[in-house]
């Protein structure tokens, strides 16, 4: 009689590489966005306009006449 092989397991033993892969990019990402959040300063449309916070150079609002 023949002997059946021994069962092995689906997976290998350890982790894919694609997966110790995703989680370092993933913690990278992570460490960056916490790097901007914590560094705070101004945000907003403002920032990309030149005279600073781009409150002075913009004209200001019109007033509306009946």
């Amino acid at each position: 009689m023949m002997k059946e092989p021994a069962h092995q397991d689906a997976w290998p033993r350890g982790r894919p590489r694609w997966v110790t892969v995703f989680g370092i990019v993933a913690l990278v990402l992570v460490a960056v966005v916490a790097v901007f959040f914590l560094r705070g300063g101004e945000h907003g449309p403002g920032r990309h306009l030149p005279g600073g916070d781009g409150l002075e150079s913009h004209a200001p609002p019109a007033e509306h006449r009946p």
